[in-house]
């Protein structure tokens, strides 16, 4: 799915709208989803991620391995070998 957290694995999802009436119509949620380039301190390296907002928020208190690791994800999957060797100039550090 193109819409869809590589942190948390959260897409889009069906349901219903429900008028006062119980009227029934379809429709769907889409998930905030933000492309963020993130500096990987450890191997000194850029990351681009596809990632919820809600997920950026606990990126930034916790750390991009941490907060893939509570969400039974893989770095190796999510972050290929892209932009070793670049200086940082924003990254996004977990608060201390």
């Amino acid at each position: 799915m193109a819409r869809t957290c590589v942190v948390t694995g959260k897409g889009t999802t069906a349901g219903n709208n429900v008028a006062h009436s119980h009227k029934k119509n379809r429709r769907i949620w889409k998930v905030n989803v933000v492309t963020k380039k993130i500096f990987l301190e450890d191997e000194n390296r850029w990351v681009r991620v596809k990632i919820s907002t809600r997920a950026l928020r606990t990126l930034r208190k916790k750390g991009l391995k941490v907060a893939i690791k509570d969400h039974g994800g893989d770095l190796g999957a999510i972050a290929p070998k892209k932009y070793v060797g670049i200086t940082p100039t924003k990254a996004i550090a977990p608060q201390a």
